[in-house]
């Protein structure tokens, strides 16, 4: 279990987040909307250790009930944008957090290797990031992502540069590939329809100053999360989302 007690996060004297408190199990996909300008982006990036300069944080995080520092080993942290470097090959690109983590380039390579093709990247090892589609590009930054040793993965809308059936299946794609390889997930959204079809629960932020207004789980398996199905918890979310 991952919990965040008690955190404020100031641009100058202008409060951004606060008293934000949430507990994160293992093995579950959160889904963090809320209004433009409201934190969350600001709330990851605080988890993992890269709040920029210019925004002051308080705020406490313990791992099993103990204090966990930032940025940590157990937490995989992925931007909006892939971050892929052109110059390296697409192997070394996802082996590159292995690589900072302390292994040397040949361990890193033989660690991904066989994920290439459960990846459907299979052929692209030795091409470079120039050479891929979005959606392989994505993929290629979820290798990356989903190969370190963490417990815990933190997403910043990880699909928003794509467009709309590539979002879709990449949707899909990410959902079976973390029930391969659980993780706790905390993914920040603004796509109402994204959340509700990928998340096991969903935690709506205020507008600024953010804070968690509603937590709501989603018991629905996700095959049989039709239109309808979801039908009353997307007004719910609407409602939720426009009162502020």
């Amino acid at each position: 279990m991952l919990r965040i007690e008690g955190l404020t996060i100031t641009a100058g004297t202008a409060p951004l987040v606060e008293g934000l408190g949430v507990d994160l199990p293992e093995g579950q996909l959160c889904c963090l909307i809320g209004p433009s300008g409201c934190g969350k982006t600001s709330v990851i990036k605080w988890l993992a250790g890269i709040l920029p300069p210019g925004l002051g944080a308080q705020g406490r995080v313990t791992r099993d009930g103990a204090p966990m520092a930032r940025p940590d080993p157990a937490l995989a942290y992925q931007p909006q944008a892939d971050a892929l470097f052109p110059w390296l090959t697409v192997a070394e690109n996802a082996g590159l957090g292995l690589e900072i983590a302390g292994r040397s380039r040949r361990a890193a390579r033989a660690a991904v290797a066989p994920l290439f093709a459960p990846f459907g990247l299979a052929g692209t090892e030795d091409l470079f990031p120039g050479q891929l589609s979005g959606g392989m590009r994505q993929r290629a930054a979820f290798l990356r992502t989903i190969v370190q040793d963490s417990r815990y993965v933190l997403l910043d809308e990880p699909f928003s540069a794509l467009d709309a059936v590539t979002r879709l299946r990449m949707q899909d794609w990410l959902c079976a590939r973390l029930a391969e390889t659980p993780r706790g997930v905390l993914m920040v959204t603004h796509d109402l329809h994204e959340s509700t079809q990928m998340a096991d629960r969903i935690l709506v932020m205020s507008a600024r100053p953010g804070r968690i207004v509603a937590d709501i789980p989603l018991t629905t398996p996700r095959a049989a999360r039709s239109e309808a199905a979801l039908a009353e918890t997307r007004m719910t979310l609407k409602s939720l989302l426009l009162e502020d």
